[in-house]
């Protein structure tokens, strides 16, 4: 969810608390999202139903004070129409807080990510329309961000996901079409390096929780 900074920041100010959560040694940070829609559209007969899920997981272990390596894992999909997506990723990430004051930390995380996904529309098959893609990509990302400890072991996140990112993919096409013998079939590659450094930089802030856990 994107939030502007002013909101955000008041948020974490006036949030009330009394913990003390240390991010020590040999505890553990997990943190994640879920999401679902579903739509019918009545414009297209017969009617088509538009249904999407997404899950995304972070977990890692405090490997020294205020220090947290650990995985990256999601999985997507969208059925939309006749045209069916499935995506699958896992990465790593690293991160290093550095406090401010109070159950107040400053971090920045270093992320390696790859995704795979599919994609398949119609019928894939010689005389028919149909058409099946197979793509992958490897993206690295900085994002900062600021933490407070609202509970005991649970932190509010102020962040910026799209601040620096690299990456780099390839995708398969393969088509077939009604009075054609063969599968059509062309490859692409594409290479981004991105900084958001922008006028529209304020509403790039995400807000997010994660839970350290462990004695």
């Amino acid at each position: 969810m994107k939030i502007k900074i002013l909101p955000a920041v008041a948020i974490l100010l006036f949030a009330a608390s009394s913990s003390k959560a240390q991010i020590t040694e040999g505890k553990y940070l997990l943190g994640g999202s879920a999401g679902y829609s579903s739509s019918k559209s009545s414009v297209t007969n017969p009617v088509t139903k538009n249904e999407s899920a997404n899950v995304n997981i972070q977990f890692g272990k405090v490997i020294k004070e205020n220090t947290v390596a650990g995985v990256i894992l999601s999985y997507g999909f969208s059925d939309i129409g006749q045209g069916k997506i499935n995506q699958n990723g896992g990465g790593i990430f690293y991160r290093k807080y550095k406090p401010l004051a109070k159950n107040f930390y400053f971090f920045g995380e270093l992320d390696g990510v790859y995704n795979y996904s599919k994609y398949k529309q119609g019928i894939f098959q010689i005389g028919n329309n149909g058409s099946k893609a197979k793509g992958s990509a490897a993206l690295i990302s900085f994002v900062p961000g600021i933490s407070y400890t609202v509970w005991n072991n649970m932190q509010m996140e102020l962040s910026m996901p799209n601040l620096l990112s690299v990456s780099y993919g390839n995708v398969k096409n393969e088509s077939t079409y009604i009075g054609t013998t063969s599968v059509l079939s062309s490859k692409s590659n594409s290479f981004s390096a991105n900084a958001n450094f922008n006028a529209n930089l304020l509403n790039s802030f995400a807000i997010g929780f994660k839970f350290i856990l462990g004695k």
